[in-house]
């Protein structure tokens, strides 16, 4: 472990435990380097409940995808957006 790791361990032993979920929060931003990427990270679980129409629709739509009936994105803006 280089000096400056080590030096960043021994700060994080000094924190008091109720800032440690911060430095936590904190480090992993760091880490990623995208907010966005964070803030989807840090988003509650989407607990919704889905409707069958919606299941079987989403089902469909995967096959279709599978069986390769699917579009490539820059092909359905041109057709969306012209």
């Amino acid at each position: 472990m280089n000096a400056k790791r080590k030096e960043l361990h021994q700060l994080l032993d000094t924190l008091p435990d109720d800032e440690i979920e911060t430095a936590k929060r904190f480090l992993e931003f760091l880490a990623i380097y995208d907010p966005v990427a964070y803030a989807l990270k840090k988003a509650p679980y989407d607990d919704e409940t889905t409707s069958e129409k919606e299941n079987l629709e989403a089902k469909n739509a995967w096959s279709e995808h599978l069986d390769g009936k699917s579009i490539p994105k820059h092909e359905a803006e041109k057709e969306l957006f012209g």
